[in-house]
């Protein structure tokens, strides 16, 4: 096994998504969870999110966020590693300014995004098995 710092791992993980990221367009999106599980207009998780402001860890193309606005969600906040993600995210978001607050960049340092302003925070996948993940549950 190679032994990768930190700032390694990101980079390489960054170019692989910013390459396969037309591959994801919209796959796997709330309101689904996957292919057998229920979906979150089923299990309403994130419940009432109306006059919200959301914030989506790892946004991908976006289409969680819209599927929370066209729940309500009063501003969509995204962050994702892959600049070719947040660039998809901007495209199919475009409505939604100025509620929009799209970063680019790693999960594990702070972009700019405000502190004790957000109201509802989620990440469906990506901090899975990442150093987020004790962050986020602490």
């Amino acid at each position: 096994m190679v032994n990768q710092t930190q700032e390694e791992l990101l980079s390489s993980n960054k170019k692989s998504w910013d390459q396969v990221a037309p591959k994801f367009f919209g796959r796997t999106a709330l309101p689904m969870y996957g292919p057998f599980a229920p979906t979150e207009d089923d299990l309403n998780l994130f419940g009432d999110v109306s006059r919200l402001k959301v914030l989506e860890i790892g946004c991908g193309s976006g289409h969680s966020l819209a599927y929370m606005a066209s729940r309500g969600a009063a501003e969509l906040w995204g962050l994702d590693l892959s600049d070719t993600q947040i660039t998809a995210a901007r495209g199919l978001l475009a409505d939604h300014e100025p509620s929009l607050n799209l970063f680019q960049g790693p999960m594990e340092t702070n972009p700019g995004l405000p502190q004790a302003y957000l109201f509802l925070a989620g990440s469906i996948r990506c901090t899975t098995g990442s150093s987020m993940r004790t962050r986020l549950l602490s």
